[in-house]
Parts: C-alpha cells; structure tokens; sequence
C-alpha cells in the first residue's frame, strides 16, 4: 500500500494539482503553485522533524494540534485563491492520517512523493 502512496496516489494528487493551476486556456490562474506548495512542504517537515523520537502520547500531545492546524492554513490559502480544492482535501486527508509520529513520517514521505511527481515548467 505504501509504495502506491509514494507512487500512483501521490503522483495522481500532482497532476490534478497541476491541471487545477490552469485556466481552460493553459495558462497559470494563480493556485498551486510550486512555491506555495513547497511553503506547506516545508511547515510539515519542521513538525515531522520534531516528532522524532517522540511517544505517540507526546506527540498528540505537543505536535498534533499544529499537524491540524495545517487544515485551517490550507483552507485560508483557499479563500485566497493559492490553492485549490483538491489541495485542501489532500492536506485534510493527510492530517487526519497523521496520528502517531511514525504516520507523520508517511505524511512528510507521501508530500515529498507529491512534489517529486509535480510537473516542471
């Protein structure tokens, strides 16, 4: 299951993310774009980071509540127009996932897949 996550499942989440920056005529309409992607990418890091090495009870306790914190962030950027639907439900999909350190780790791993996969101009 693991490796259709890294692979067909984050690569599938790239092109829709990407086809979802383009107005019906190809060109950029302003959401998803790499660098806001990657400013999400990087925030998911730093808490990956510091769940390490941490109990599952310390890590609810002392990083989960900024892991769903991530749902409002997206959800702002949304209003915004930085970011589509689809990238939302990701993040929140992605967040409701990440209960224990070890499932961040697979969030961090996945996103990373996400960036990976997403098309070059």
């Amino acid at each position: 299951k693991q490796e259709q996550l890294f692979g067909d499942i984050a690569k599938d989440y790239s092109k829709k993310l990407y086809d979802e920056s383009k107005k019906d005529n190809g060109k950029d309409n302003g959401k998803n774009k790499i660098n806001q992607i990657r400013s999400f990418y990087e925030k998911v890091i730093e808490l990956q980071e510091k769940s390490e090495g941490m109990s599952d009870e310390q890590y609810k306790r002392e990083i989960f509540p900024f892991v769903v914190m991530l749902k409002s962030k997206a959800a702002y950027a949304q209003t915004r127009s930085l970011v589509s639907n689809t990238f939302v439900k990701m993040i929140n999909q992605c967040v409701d996932e990440a209960t224990t350190a070890k499932k961040m780790q697979n969030f961090k791993y996945f996103f990373e897949a996400v960036i990976g996969f997403y098309p070059k101009k």
